[in-house]
């Protein structure tokens, strides 16, 4: 039986070539975010980026990845206000000053202009994020997880205090030592009776 031959592809499209012959690949280790921006003009464009990104980089980014022309950059970091907040957004916790945030607006050889909002969110399953969103509030309503929960007292154990301490001014519950409510009046005593042989025994272990 005669196989059919098999074409050998070139040297540099062959992919069982090792890594150094082939072509690199090099993906970028940062992130950069446009942000819509309808009050600037379409010559303008408004990136969200690392806070060790500089100009050039932008532009060398732009224009090798993406083949966008720039004319010129501008670049301000915009502190964060303190929070305590979390960072998920749900709890609260010691005050924190949150990272900073890098962003360079961007003059275009041509213009850009951003493409209409969606109007139908279902395809992002919008009502159920929604659902979930009115669910989370309840819950904290619910749990009353405010920023100043911590520091209020609790009503319910102060006021059960409060009861104890009028039963206990009123005759009506007779006070008994700790070792007395839990029954430990045979150590007590065990403890009288050995207080002669041992001297370490205290001398209010001898009472009743």
């Amino acid at each position: 039986m005669v196989r059919s031959s098999v074409a050998i592809p070139k040297t540099g499209k062959n992919s069982f070539l090792p890594s150094t012959v082939r072509k690199q690949v090099f993906l970028p280790e940062f992130t950069i975010a446009l942000v819509r921006t309808p009050f600037l003009s379409p010559r303008y464009a408004q990136f969200r980026v690392p806070l060790n990104f500089n100009k050039l980089d932008l532009r060398d980014y732009l224009q090798n990845v993406y083949g966008v022309g720039v004319v010129s950059v501008r670049s301000y970091i915009e502190q964060q206000p303190i929070t305590r907040i979390t960072r998920d957004g749900r709890n609260f916790a010691a005050w924190r000053r949150p990272q900073s945030l890098k962003r360079m607006t961007v003059e275009l050889r041509e213009p850009f202009v951003w493409p209409e909002s969606p109007t139908d969110l279902s395809k992002w399953e919008k009502d159920s994020w929604d659902a979930s969103e009115r669910f989370q509030q309840e819950m904290r309503k619910e749990n009353r997880q405010r920023s100043h929960s911590a520091e209020e007292p609790d009503k319910d154990l102060r006021k059960a205090y409060e009861e104890q301490a009028k039963e206990l001014k009123e005759d009506a519950q007779a006070w008994r030592p700790t070792w007395k409510a839990l029954g430990l009046d045979f150590a007590h005593k065990e403890f009288a009776r050995s207080r002669g042989k041992n001297p370490a025994v205290p001398k209010w272990m001898a009472k009743p």
